[in-house]
């Protein structure tokens, strides 16, 4: 079974998704990552995913998630980080909601903001105003495509692994 987590940007999706792949003898794998070795084998540019989707743009952005998105559709047995917008695509969210079950790692907005301030990446999230927006377009889009929903602002490693571990051997 695969477990794929979801939820805003930089709420710890990689950094869980490693330790728990980890801790339950799952392969690993992030769509971020994914999505960065296509287009440099496209482009031959290395950039992070931010800076791939300023360079492409939308539509072409799109493509290149999609072709990471199909490129997992025969896994088993792993733990898959998202990236943050992989909820407002309903076709690639399709093409994995029923081979996986889905964990939304909920953090605060103050939380997520202060992380996303202290990103190294100059992203778009930066923007006050951008992330209202995308905050509030996307919270309810993520518990209710959720198996369930781990609040995760104050919780220690252990502790997450343990929760999702219980919850996806219910």
């Amino acid at each position: 079974m695969n477990i794929m987590l979801i939820g805003f940007k930089n709420s710890g999706k990689t950094t869980i998704g490693k330790k728990l792949a980890s801790f339950l003898n799952k392969k690993f794998f992030d769509i971020d990552e994914i999505i960065e070795e296509l287009f440099y084998k496209k482009y031959e540019k290395n950039l992070k995913v931010s800076l791939i989707f300023n360079f492409l743009k939308k539509q072409k952005f799109k493509e290149i998630e999609t072709e990471a998105i199909l490129s997992l559709k025969n896994i088993k047995n792993a733990v898959i980080a998202t990236s943050g917008s992989f909820i407002l695509n309903e076709d690639n969210f399709n093409i994995l909601k029923n081979l996986t079950k889905i964990v939304y790692l909920k953090v605060s907005k103050e939380i997520l903001k202060k992380r996303v301030q202290e990103d190294k990446e100059n992203t778009i999230f930066k923007n006050d105003k951008f992330f209202e927006k995308e905050y509030e377009k996307r919270k309810d889009l993520y518990s209710k495509k959720a198996f369930f929903t781990l609040q995760a602002d104050d919780i220690n490693f252990d502790e997450i692994l343990r929760i999702i571990k219980g919850k996806i051997n219910e």
